[in-house]
């Protein structure tokens, strides 16, 4: 694999190369330009199969960085024929203008750009993911080639935790697990997972998490059910955020899903000319032994305050109420006030909606035996409405990660 960094700052130079060693990426695969002009004549005359950009970069040797040049170059490898295509393009950069400048165009590709800065490591984890995914692609076709068959052992997993969001989902669980999480990946898999050895009482346990490619119904249940037929964990567990039923829960609250559903499985008939909807939901329902965990946890309301007090950085003003009800799912994002009043007849007791929990739970119930239990909290961030206040998200990934990892210890110790 061959990578080549446009970037004229030399300190960033140092992060991107420290992940690609950290991916275990060669110095000899990686070439460093400084200037678009520079870049322009390396893929002229090599393949890249991974090309990094900094989004305000000079054009030529003596010239000042612009915010055009990281996507001028972009624009430049696209219309040429005189260039090698790199097969995946990823834009870096810690000058806002720069960003906003050239998200669009990037976009249009279905390239990513990220922000990159002191206090940001979502790039690095993305950087990570498609650097994995180009090795698992290349393994596989050295593979094929050989007509050779891999055998890796998978590791041992009690615990799966499954994330929709890198950040702040993800990276909220690892911080409240208290664990260090060691990079997993497996020949021919594109995905990343992270495994860790936990802590409960006398008992240590094995554990593995994800975070889906994408947020919905059909990337969570694809997902997860791969991961459950590699890794045959006992128990899954999801957290995150979710929409709430504004009246009858806050911003911050967490919910403990005992039944799950696909709000939008069913069927659209015309009666007296008007369209209506006919719901025909399958449910999920957590085990007994789940339920019983998760309505303790909603009466303990010295850990709730414990958690709320230690929480970091932004929190509500109260302490947050834990919820065991039904949570259902849907394949869209919903942000308009006539939500609720729909999908609430569904389920007179419904609390919360989210693009997941169903479909990790249906996965869980399909898998091969022995299924595992499932066990989703999620924290309310929203109300479905219009309504947004992005400061929560980052509160409500860490109350749900905090309150599984207490579920998953009285699990363990009943």
């Amino acid at each position: 694999m061959r990578i080549l960094i446009v970037d004229d700052e030399n300190a960033k130079v140092v992060e991107i190369c420290g992940v690609l060693r950290e991916a275990n990426i060669e110095d000899e695969s990686i070439t460093v330009s400084t200037t678009a002009a520079a870049a322009l004549k390396e893929l002229k005359g090599s393949y890249f199969d991974l090309l990094i950009i900094d989004m305000y970069l000079p054009n030529r040797v003596g010239e000042a960085p612009n915010l055009s040049g990281g996507v001028d170059l972009l624009k430049r490898i696209n219309r040429g024929n005189d260039v090698q295509l790199p097969e995946h393009i990823v834009g870096l950069t810690s000058n806002l203008e720069a960003l906003a400048a050239s998200e669009e165009d990037f976009a249009a590709k279905s390239w990513f750009v990220e922000e990159v800065g002191p206090s940001k490591t979502t790039w690095k984890l993305r950087l990570m993911e498609k650097i994995q995914y180009l090795k698992a692609r290349e393994e596989y076709q050295n593979t094929q080639s050989k007509s050779e068959v891999i055998s890796t052992a998978r590791p041992e997993c009690e615990i799966l935790f499954v994330c929709a969001l890198l950040d702040p989902e993800l990276t909220a669980l690892h911080a409240v697990s208290g664990c260090k999480w060691e990079v997993l990946t497996f020949p021919g898999d594109p995905a990343i997972y992270w495994s860790t050895k936990m802590q409960f009482g006398d008992r240590t346990v094995s554990a593995i998490c994800m975070c889906l490619p994408q947020m919905g119904l059909v990337s969570a249940g694809v997902t997860t059910a791969k991961a459950i037929t590699l890794f045959k964990p006992k128990l899954v567990v999801m957290t995150g955020i979710c929409a709430g039923r504004r009246g009858d829960c806050n911003l911050g609250d967490a919910i403990g899903a005992n039944l799950t559903w696909d709000y939008g499985s069913g069927k659209f008939t015309e009666v007296d000319g008007e369209v209506i909807f006919e719901p025909a939901p399958f449910h999920a329902a957590a085990s007994a032994r789940v339920v019983g965990v998760l309505t303790e946890l909603s009466n303990d309301k010295a850990l709730l305050e414990e958690l709320y007090k230690n929480s970091p950085g932004y929190r509500p003003a109260a302490v947050p109420t834990f919820y065991v009800a039904p949570l259902a799912s849907g394949a869209a994002v919903q942000n308009h006030k006539e939500f609720f009043s729909g999908v609430v007849t569904q389920q007179r007791k419904m609390l919360g909606v989210d693009m997941e929990a169903f479909a990790v739970a249906w996965a869980c119930h399909e898998a091969l035996e022995p299924q595992p239990n499932w066990l989703v909290i999620k924290s309310v961030v929203d109300f479905a409405d219009g309504t947004k206040d992005s400061k929560i998200q980052a509160f409500g990934s860490y109350i749900s990660g905090a309150l599984a990892v207490a579920a998953i210890d009285r699990l363990l110790n009943r």
